[in-house]
């Protein structure tokens, strides 16, 4: 009987939100990154001689990080799953952006480098850091 216990769907179950906790805990890292690559493309933004694209991908950035549900959030609307797609979708429209639209060549590469920096940010850190080790004691 205890063997059926501890191999029954309940362990994996508990594993998965184990595993679920140690992710989300960093989350707030993942926010603080993103509000300094928002508020770093706003402030190249006002410099810019065009800076409605720059501005828009700023304001995009900071709303993701402003929306998931992490401990800096204002609001808690996007799960951990959702603001990492939602930020990978930043990223892909911030180069479509850079390679569409008539810029100078310094907003051009600034919002390659932040779809790039906010693209990394997204993909490998979207569900936040990992503060303690995963393995099941």
């Amino acid at each position: 009987m205890a063997r059926t216990e501890w191999f029954g769907p309940s362990i994996f179950l508990g594993r998965t939100v184990y595993f679920m906790k140690q992710r989300i805990k960093g989350m707030w890292l993942v926010q603080l990154c993103e509000y300094v690559i928002g508020f770093a493309l706003a402030m190249s933004a006002s410099h810019s001689v065009r800076p409605a694209a720059l501005a828009v991908v700023a304001i995009a950035i900071i709303v993701n990080a402003a929306i998931s549900d992490g401990s800096l959030a204002a609001f808690h609307v996007l799960r951990p799953r959702t603001h990492r797609a939602v930020g990978i979708g930043i990223a892909l429209v911030a180069l479509v952006i850079a390679t569409v639209i008539s810029l100078d060549v310094t907003s051009r590469l600034t919002l390659v480098v932040t779809a790039v920096a906010q693209g990394f940010v997204s993909v490998r850190f979207g569900h936040g850091f990992r503060t303690t080790s995963t393995r099941p004691q």
